[in-house]
């Protein structure tokens, strides 16, 4: 027994000294696994990036004063007043009516003194929010297609914007300061009476559609095609993609490991990306659909030329951006012209579904050539000679290019766009040709 208490004192002496070589070991310790670095991504971006102001825009102004209506398609003039709303304080955004008739709406746009700015799609309020400058706590998550300038003071001397959304009948109503107006008036209003004179036909559409009065000139435009190379988009889209052979052999398709796919469409010089794991029947928030297509085209540097949102379809997560030349849109039955986004959800994650674009930049202009068009009277004649109610299907009469090319024996592509009138019937554009006006042969004169 006496050699108890040394066997205890030896064996606690033995576990410090254990403790001491593991706490060293650790402190020393060093993996002799390799640290895993997170996937990159494409290094080269396609093109330029762009900010939310630069493809979210209005694309015709019209002032109403009195019986007389003026108005401009030029994105020189838009841009003054665009840069000018940037500068105002917008507050005080509230619900007026939910679902006004047509008649309503018709007012609250068309009245004397008022300015309308007119999107080609519905723009969510968040994003015009973080465009321009409310400075309300709260904002609804709504959308419209027509922004109201009221110039006329109110008796409580509160200057007045209206959001309208054409679709569904909804308007909101917003207070301005009024030195914000003072300063619309002097840089923009008074510049009104220079722009070109716009009328309608009440037997066009459910609500009024204004175009050009006057004689329309125009150039058509060659441009030399340029190419984007199909393996740079695959790089850019698929993880780590792998190349190989369509049923047809002659078209290139991409895919990776999580079961995505990129073809080339040769025949409309685009590529058409699909994700089937991410394919849902969710609906997407507007501003978000909007900001998260903006993020993934910026990604891999997609705006490879002028695009201008078009529109969304928020309940499918649809949303399309659409080519333009100058100031006016661009439509073809043979090429590709728009950017055409739809997203989905994997495992949790929002990732884009489907993914159709344009391979080609318009890289030199060839060749121009003036044009003269019908008159905005004469296209509302012809097209108010049709059925009744497929005249009222009509939301949209515009000037646009028509897009073609010229391939022939000579390995340089050349895209050819001539001007002409298009209508939107059931949410589709078509041109107005020949046929539809009754023979009349348009071009230069």
């Amino acid at each position: 027994m006496k050699y108890v208490e040394l066997i205890k004192s030896v064996a606690l002496f033995l576990l410090i000294l254990l403790s001491l070589a593991l706490t060293f070991t650790i402190w020393t310790f060093t993996p002799t696994h390799k640290t895993i670095e997170p996937s990159t991504t494409v290094e080269t971006p396609i093109a330029e990036t762009k900010n939310i102001e630069e493809i979210v825009r209005p694309v015709k102004l019209l002032f109403h004063d009195e019986e007389l209506v003026t108005g401009t398609v030029d994105q020189t003039n838009i841009e003054v007043l665009v840069d000018s709303l940037q500068q105002w304080e917008i507050k005080n955004i509230r619900l007026v009516q939910e679902e006004a008739p047509p008649a309503t709406l018709t007012s609250y746009m068309h009245s004397s003194k008022r300015t309308v700015l007119y999107y080609p799609g519905l723009v969510p309020l968040p994003v015009f929010d973080s465009i321009n400058n409310i400075v309300d706590a709260t904002i609804p998550e709504s959308s419209f297609d027509r922004l109201i300038i009221e110039w006329e003071t109110l008796a409580n001397g509160q200057p007045t914007l209206y959001f309208i959304n054409t679709l569904s009948g909804r308007i909101y109503k917003a207070d301005i300061r009024p030195e914000d107006l003072d300063q619309f008036q002097t840089e923009i209003g008074d510049q009104a009476a220079n722009y070109e004179t716009y009328v309608t036909d009440e037997t066009i559409g459910t609500l009024p559609i204004y175009v050009q009065k006057g004689q329309v000139e125009k150039e058509s435009v060659d441009y030399v095609l340029e190419e984007t190379p199909n393996a740079k988009f695959a790089e850019a889209l698929l993880d780590s993609p792998s190349l190989g052979l369509s049923a047809d052999l002659m078209t290139q398709e991409y895919t990776d490991d999580s079961g995505a796919l990129m073809r080339e469409n040769l025949t409309t010089k685009s590529i058409s990306y699909i994700q089937p794991k991410a394919e849902t029947s969710d609906p997407a928030i507007p501003s978000d659909l909007l900001f998260d297509s903006l993020s993934y085209v910026n990604a891999h540097g997609g705006w490879t030329d002028k695009y201008l949102f078009a529109g969304m379809n928020s309940v499918n997560q649809q949303i399309k951006y659409q080519l333009y030349v100058g100031d006016l849109p661009v439509f073809s039955t043979s090429t590709t012209t728009d950017l055409d986004i739809k997203w989905g959800i994997d495992e949790g994650e929002e990732q884009v579904y489907s993914y159709v674009r344009p391979t080609y930049q318009l890289e030199t202009e060839a060749e121009k050539e003036p044009r003269v068009l019908m008159s905005g009277e004469e296209v509302l004649k012809a097209l108010s000679q049709g059925d009744k109610k497929e005249l009222a299907t009509i939301t949209d009469i515009t000037l646009a290019y028509t897009l073609t090319r010229r391939e022939g024996d000579s390995v340089v592509t050349v895209a050819v766009f001539e001007p002409a009138w298009y209508f939107k019937a059931n949410g589709s554009w078509t041109e107005l040709t020949n046929e539809l006006t009754g023979g009349r042969e348009l071009g230069l004169e």
